[in-house]
């Protein structure tokens, strides 16, 4: 059996185009959801550390800390210290953006602590 998309569909891109912000956000941030629900915490953690940037970008500093307190489990899952570390750094930063220094500062704090001891610079 094989899937036919409409031409305009054809690599992709166009279908992004056609949703509002918030529908694609909400879609992303399900996408990572579904990921981690479904024990493919790799692939949920790579999912939350793609969309981070973008996000920041358009000041969705909320859905960051949901995508992110995802890829923290995600990371503990699997026993990663390194993917731990970036996204409890990431995590925290998304906090502190919010102004909740006392959930962020820890986070990142712990983050920090976690790269260093790995030998990642700070950046």
């Amino acid at each position: 059996m094989s899937l036919t998309f409409p031409a305009s569909f054809a690599d992709g891109n166009e279908f992004s185009d056609l949703l509002d912000e918030p529908t694609r956000v909400a879609l992303e941030v399900a996408s990572v959801r579904c990921a981690f629900e479904d024990g493919m915490f790799m692939d949920a953690w790579q999912l939350a550390w793609s969309l981070e940037q973008r996000l920041a970008g358009s000041g969705r500093w909320q859905e960051i800390v949901v995508t992110q307190e995802l890829a923290l489990a995600a990371a503990v899952r699997l026993g990663d210290w390194l993917l731990e570390g970036q996204a409890r750094v990431t995590l925290g930063r998304a906090c502190l953006a919010l102004g909740d220094v006392r959930r962020g500062g820890p986070q990142l704090a712990e983050g920090t602590v976690i790269l260093r001891a790995l030998g990642v610079p700070s950046s």
